[in-house]
């Protein structure tokens, strides 16, 4: 029996969909640790399970391990993409990310923020602003950048370790910074 067909039975048994789905989708790195037979597998199951749960992750695509992904519905990835360890995707809003995207260890994405404009009532029950991230074909994104909402990061574009992205990246340049900023031509 194929592995892909085994999972398939073992998804629909009433247990799994209990309390198990969540320890493999959320969890799978962890099973390297006690079955080294796996090798390289438990990134195969994080991202065969977050397509179960509505992700459309492309062929070749992975997800590494300790990635956290909320509502996968909202995750769109191309082919031949990779998400880093311990990568941390807060999805209330449609994040898409192109072909050939290379996003490092500890990424935030957040696609919310909080209302402040209304001065009558307390900050906490203003609501809530929703915004798509769009990362296109062709970006590197270093270890531990931080992207808000409404944010689309044109493609052929770098953006170094520990950034936080604000606005919109044009293509061709490596950012840097808080907020990131064009910190030179990506051909020089």
């Amino acid at each position: 029996m194929r592995v892909g067909r085994f999972l398939e039975r073992v998804i629909k048994m009433p247990w799994v969909a209990l309390w198990g789905l969540p320890f493999f989708v959320f969890n799978a790195g962890e099973l390297r640790h006690w079955m080294p037979m796996l090798g390289g597998a438990h990134e195969w199951l994080r991202t065969f399970f977050l397509r179960r749960l509505g992700a459309r992750i492309g062929k070749g695509s992975r997800v590494r391990s300790h990635a956290y992904v909320t509502r996968p519905k909202f995750l769109r990835m191309g082919v031949n993409s990779r998400i880093g360890n311990g990568c941390r995707l807060f999805l209330h809003d449609r994040l898409t990310i192109g072909d050939n995207v290379h996003i490092g260890s500890g990424l935030s994405v957040i696609t919310t923020d909080h209302r402040i404009d209304d001065p009558a009532r307390p900050l906490a029950a203003q609501g809530m602003n929703l915004g798509p991230v769009t990362i296109e074909d062709d970006v590197y994104i270093g270890a531990n950048v931080t992207i808000l909402r409404g944010v689309t990061i044109h493609g052929r574009t770098v953006v170094a370790a520990g950034a936080v992205v604000t606005s919109e990246l044009a293509s061709g340049f490596v950012y840097g910074g808080v907020p990131a900023k064009p910190l030179r031509a990506l051909d020089s």
